[in-house]
């Protein structure tokens, strides 16, 4: 039998990791089903094709949400367990740095869909999402890590 403690305050992590997080994929989900229509990208097609972008505007702020919805979906799962994992030893850093990759994860959506800039490249002043990421990821390791010595 395998007992985890968890820490009393890791509530927030719960909430960063199973709530805030899975609430942003509603998110992404809707804007970009909400652009599908206006686009004409009929289903199953997950994108609009450079034709229909050069002939309608709608079609490549669809391609952007899109995008942005599946970057999300690539980095979503990853980020959930390393904000659980390092939450077992560092729940307030962890909620901290998830709470902070939901932000940065807000303006990489909102650049990407709705900054105006051409091909997507407002969604560089969210993309320190990246770096969020990668402090999870050290202090899960860390933290197994220093639980394993």
């Amino acid at each position: 039998m395998v007992a985890f403690i968890v820490p009393s305050n890791y509530g927030a992590v719960i909430g960063v990791a199973l709530g805030a997080i899975p609430v942003l994929g509603f998110v992404h989900g809707t804007i970009t089903g909400g652009l599908r229509k206006d686009a004409k990208v009929p289903y199953p097609h997950s994108y609009a094709s450079m034709e229909l972008c050069k002939e309608n505007a709608k079609a490549e702020k669809f391609n952007c949400a899109q995008r942005a919805h599946t970057n999300f979906l690539e980095n979503a799962p990853q980020t959930m367990l390393f904000t659980l994992v390092a939450g077992l030893k560092y729940p307030e850093w962890a909620a901290g740095l998830g709470a902070l990759w939901v932000l940065f994860r807000i303006m990489f959506l909102y650049g990407y869909v709705y900054s105006g800039k051409p091909q997507g490249q407002g969604r560089l002043v969210g993309s320190f999402f990246w770096l969020v990421q990668a402090g999870l990821w050290g202090l899960s390791v860390f933290g197994v890590g220093r639980a394993l010595l």
